[in-house]
């Protein structure tokens, strides 16, 4: 085990993942890490609950979100780090995709009735439990309805990008996001680029005042870890990394990837910058 590893990417169902807070906690602590960070999908509702199982623990949490942002014509996810995550500003932008998510999640659902997929809003509500609707709940529901095998086969026929059902999200500019974060004494990470992204997008994220790139993802390949690493190099942008776990059991654990401990400490030395 590694004690000066940090996992700053993870999820809990406040979002999207199958754990509560403190069960990514306990399991940041089984996997030897000195830090992680709870970065829940639009929504900070987890991070009080991490926070206080963390000192229970002794693991360090660093408070986090992965907000949807667009830049041009595509869908990005900025990472947030070190923010004061009770700020008003930020609690009104979240409020707001909440809302965006829920209307989202209404004409994807219309989308599959239409095509004769019997499922209600009932259905997918309840497994977001109250928390920011997303497309694994309304496959989850589906996959409870019998109208699939399962979530793959939810995503890859009816609900993905591609998909005839696929409905995208209101659109929240990637500038306005990153200039929240900084508001908040917080630090903009690029989450999971794939080599689909093209620098031109990534450069004009920098010049939007992007802190920092997620490097170490479990779907980038050793060459790609490479080339994001060399682009970090190139625009001064702090290398980032986690396991993006969601707790399920076929998915990556918490602590599978990360970083050494000194990238949140050049996190919050940018995040003073700000403040």
């Amino acid at each position: 085990m590694s004690y000066n590893l940090a996992d700053l990417h993870t999820h809990s169902l406040c979002s999207d993942g199958l754990r509560t807070p403190t069960e990514a906690v306990e399991e940041a602590c089984e996997a030897g890490l000195q830090a992680m960070s709870l970065t829940d999908h639009d929504t900070v509702q987890g991070v009080p609950e991490a926070t206080a199982a963390g000192e229970r623990m002794h693991m360090e949490v660093v408070p986090g979100t992965e907000l949807s942002a667009h830049i041009r014509d595509r869908e990005v996810h900025i990472l947030a780090y070190c923010i004061d995550y009770q700020d008003d500003q930020l609690g009104t932008t979240l409020a707001k995709s909440f809302q965006a998510r829920h209307q989202r999640g209404i004409a994807i659902v219309k989308a599959l009735n239409s095509m004769g997929l019997t499922v209600s809003l009932d259905d997918v509500l309840s497994q977001a439990n109250g928390s920011p609707l997303g497309r694994p709940h309304i496959a989850a529901a589906m996959v409870e309805n019998g109208l699939v095998a399962d979530r793959d086969e939810a995503f890859s026929r009816y609900i993905g990008d591609r998909g005839p059902a696929f409905r995208p999200k209101p659109y929240a500019a990637a500038q306005d996001l990153i200039a929240l974060i900084h508001r908040t004494g917080g630090v903009a990470v690029l989450a999971h680029p794939s080599i689909s992204l093209p620098e031109s997008i990534i450069e004009q994220l920098v010049a939007y005042g992007l802190d920092g790139i997620e490097v170490f993802h479990p779907s980038h390949q050793p060459a790609q870890m490479e080339y994001y690493d060399q682009l970090a190099d190139r625009y001064g942008l702090i290398k980032s990394g986690g396991s993006d776990s969601h707790g399920d059991s076929e998915g990556t654990r918490i602590g599978d990837y990360g970083v050494g401990y000194e990238v949140i400490e050049a996190m919050r030395e940018r995040a003073a910058t700000y403040a």
